[in-house]
Parts: structure tokens; sequence; C-alpha cells
């Protein structure tokens, strides 16, 4: 069991058994160091896959996964001569992918809080192809929020140019549940607007479809990686299920994305994943100072 309490302020040795992450025989304590924990108060990253690195010790209380789409892409490739995402793995078997994604929503389950929700990122396509494994898994089916961005790739004259991604929103019961930390203010002043407001409501819900550009390459966000998950859209699933300090989990946490929006809105954070190029990013986020908040 990993101990996301550990801090491994140089994110080069245990400060529990003085273990060095070089020579793994030398651990001498049982809080599986040798698993390469990368952390500070906030968050935690393990370079571990989630099927082998699960349980840790502490419930999580809102995943946001962004798995794998199975679009069978070469993701060892170069560019700008950077390599990048060389050990991903995108080219399952159909038994395989719904294999993994069953092992995704059982242990999410099983290390979650019982008011807890998931959130699961993916094609429209995929989402129909899982639809039994998501219907035969032990979380709630809630919502479906609709991703929509401008698209400039994929032009067909067989069909329309796809700019949909799907967010599947799983839940426990008596889930943790704060829309209205995102209501927008109304935009006119009317009696209408003016009675919703003495009754205490004071902005109009989110739809839910939710139009958030792509991180592109001039986004001030990009870095070094093909998949990266817009900071506003992570934003608003934390704020809407999650209160401060509660813990975040990500189980393909990628370029840490959703651990740093989590420590901006002063929450927790926990993510693996298996790619170890990805390591110099997320000590790039450990040791950054904390931006700003989001909201």
């Amino acid at each position: 069991m990993t101990h996301i309490g550990l801090v491994l302020r140089n994110l080069d040795y245990c400060d529990m058994c003085g273990f060095d992450f070089t020579n793994p025989d030398d651990c001498v304590c049982d809080c599986n160091c040798h698993t390469k924990v990368f952390n500070n108060e906030k968050l935690s990253f393990v370079l571990e896959d989630f099927r082998t690195l699960l349980p840790i010790d502490e419930k999580i209380q809102t995943f946001i996964i962004d798995p794998p789409y199975n679009v069978k892409y070469n993701y060892n490739r170069s560019k700008n001569g950077k390599k990048y995402d060389s050990n991903s793995t995108d080219n399952f078997t159909e038994e395989e992918y719904q294999q993994f994604n069953r092992d995704l929503l059982d242990l999410s389950y099983f290390n979650s809080t019982d008011n807890a929700s998931l959130f699961l990122i993916n094609t429209p396509k995929n989402i129909l192809e899982l639809y039994e494994t998501i219907k035969n898994s032990r979380w709630e089916f809630n919502q479906i929020i609709h991703w929509i961005y401008p698209n400039n790739m994929g032009r067909s004259k067989y069909r329309f140019t796809p700019c949909t991604r799907y967010v599947v929103w799983l839940v426990k019961k008596d889930y943790k549940c704060y829309v209205e930390n995102l209501w927008q203010p109304y935009k006119e002043d009317s009696k209408k607007t003016r009675a919703m407001k003495a009754k205490g409501r004071l902005g109009a819900n989110l739809y839910d479809w939710w139009e958030i550009n792509l991180v592109k390459n001039v986004s001030k966000e990009k870095v070094n990686y093909v998949n990266q998950i817009p900071q506003e859209l992570l934003k608003r699933l934390i704020i809407a299920t999650t209160d401060e300090n509660d813990l975040v989990g990500d189980l393909n946490c990628g370029t840490g994305s959703t651990l740093k929006v989590a420590q901006e809105l002063n929450r927790r954070g926990f993510g693996c994943d298996i790619n170890e190029e990805l390591i110099d990013l997320w000590v790039d986020i450990l040791n950054k100072p904390m931006q700003d908040k989001l909201i």
C-alpha cells in the first residue's frame, strides 16, 4: 500500500528510511518508496500502473480520468527533436480495452469515499462501445457532459467534423454536488431574475455542454505532450464535486494537469502513470509555487 502522506522533498530519497531511488535493495521501511513516489504536502505522483498500485492508504473523493482512447496511434515519435510518450500504450485488442476499463472502474470504486464521483473522459464512439462495461460497474450513472471544442481536423465529405468528447459522470449514493458554485450570473436584470435572487438562486445553472478550447501548441498551459486536458474543464469538475482539502485522483495522470488544478483550488491530488518521461513534468509542477486560485 502506498502512503500518499510521504513527503519526498528533494525527490531523490525517502524521508522515512533514507532510501535512494537508484538502489532499491537498500530500502528498509514498508513505505513502498521503491515505487518512485514524487510528492509535496499537497500532491503525490507515483510511477506505477494503477492496477498494481491500488489500494492506497486514503480514499479518493473525486476521480478525473482521461484514459487511453485505443486509437492505435503511434506515440513513439519525435517532435522538434524531442521524443515523447514513448512508453505509452494506446493499442489494445477489443477485449484488452474492455478489461482495462473494467479494472479502471472497479479499482477506482473500491478506493473512493462513500460519496465520491468519477469523471471518465473519452470519445463518443468509445463511450458507446464501453456502455455495457459502464452499466455493469458498481458506479451509478449520473450524467454525460458534452465537451465541445473548435476543431480543424478530421474534415470529411462523408460525415460532420468531430468536435466533441464525452465526460461521463459516475457517482456513489449521496455524492457531493456543488453545481451551484458554477452558476453563471444572470445576463439581465428583470423581475424574474430578481425573484430568483430573492429565493437564493444567484445565477443560472450550466448546461451539460461546455465549449472549451483544446490545449493547442500556442496555449500558455501547453507542455511537451500529445494529449492534455484543459485546466478550465478540470476546474469545473473539481469545484462541482469536492470541498477544499479533499483528495482528487487521476489514474492515468499524464502531464499532471488534474493534480496541478487540484492544488491551485486548495485540494490535494494523487496521480499515477507508467511513462517515465513524465517525471520531469511532475517535478516541475511540484517545485513551482502555487499560482493564484482559478476562482
